[in-house]
């Protein structure tokens, strides 16, 4: 073999294990890509906001994260979740809420200032009849006019401007219980 077939020989070896390389790249680029966009599913309730998959990782306990959305509905997160309940605000952590809503929890977010009292009685009932650890609700203060109600679930938000009860109904059957952590419905 002379020296210029085993020199094109080897450059020819470089060049398929470079585009080897490249190839297994982009293949698991496009596996990631698609895991974590995940579809959004059929028959989504009017109004809802669907997010991308922010991941699931957990975080050092007491740290804090960055969302993408607000009220948040996925991403990196506190190890521990709060029991289902009714919180004030600041009795609560957006970490322990993106917990709770990976278990499959909704978290309602309401504004004691704006929505009427008979409103808030319905979704404390309504919100008491579901204290599961995986399928389990939330009521948490926030201080928002514009949106006096939201209801979030993993990676979805519905606004409400007050009440519609056939439409948290509604949200509450399609997302309750279907958490990515132990989807219990």
């Amino acid at each position: 073999m002379t020296i210029q077939k085993f020199v094109h020989k080897k450059q020819r070896k470089t060049r398929l294990s470079i585009l080897s390389l490249i190839i297994a790249t982009l293949v698991a680029i496009g596996v990631v890509t698609i895991a974590r966009a995940q579809e959004v599913p059929p028959n989504l309730p009017e109004g809802v906001e669907f997010y991308e998959n922010d991941g699931h990782e957990h975080l050092s306990k007491g740290k804090r994260s960055f969302y993408a959305t607000d009220p948040p509905t996925s991403g990196p997160h506190d190890p521990s979740w709060l029991p289902p309940s009714i919180y004030k605000a600041e009795e609560t952590r957006p970490e322990l809420l993106v917990h709770n809503l990976e278990h499959g929890n909704i978290v309602i977010y309401f504004n004691p200032d704006t929505l009427p009292k008979a409103d808030i009685v319905w979704l404390t009932q309504l919100t008491k009849q579901y204290l599961g650890q995986w399928d389990g609700m939330l009521m948490v203060t926030r201080a928002d006019k514009k949106h006096p109600l939201i209801l979030s679930a993993w990676r979805a938000n519905l606004r409400l401007k007050g009440l519609d009860k056939k439409r948290v109904l509604g949200f509450v059957d399609f997302f309750r219980g279907r958490g990515p952590e132990n989807a219990v419905r």
